[in-house]
């Protein structure tokens, strides 16, 4: 990506691919014939009624209009389930084995290719 910034560059190519969540919904029918060939689909932690239900009362009207905790520590819960919220920032230097960390993102990536079953009593959210 850092390609793209770089001012002494005469020549580069860039070729768009769908998201992997793009790609499984069945809904969506603008993407170009064979975009999704080389994609891995990926499937939403939780359906529509409950990001509705964990962010009730929330204000999505205005950017920046919700409380940016609370709001964060929803979208861990429903995405990380019960794995630990991150308290501090771990001072990693993601820069440092850069080939390695996107080896073992790209595993972890293609771990969650199944629908997950829906967990009937969403927890955390609330709201004002």
């Amino acid at each position: 990506m850092t390609d793209v910034f770089d001012p002494r560059q005469t020549e580069w190519t860039f070729t768009a691919t769908p998201s992997g969540l793009l790609c499984a919904d069945t809904l969506l029918t603008d993407l170009p014939a064979g975009a999704c060939d080389n994609v891995v689909k990926l499937y939403p932690t939780h359906t529509a009624a409950y990001w509705a239900k964990v962010t009730k009362g929330m204000d999505f009207s205005i950017a920046d209009h919700v409380d940016g905790r609370q709001f964060n520590r929803i979208l861990w819960k429903g995405l990380m389930g019960d794995k630990p919220y991150p308290e501090t920032p771990s001072a990693l230097d993601l820069r440092a084995n850069r080939k390695q960390l996107l080896e073992r993102y790209r595993a972890a990536s293609q771990l969650r290719t199944v629908p997950p079953v829906e967990s009937s009593t969403p927890t955390g959210g609330g709201g004002k």
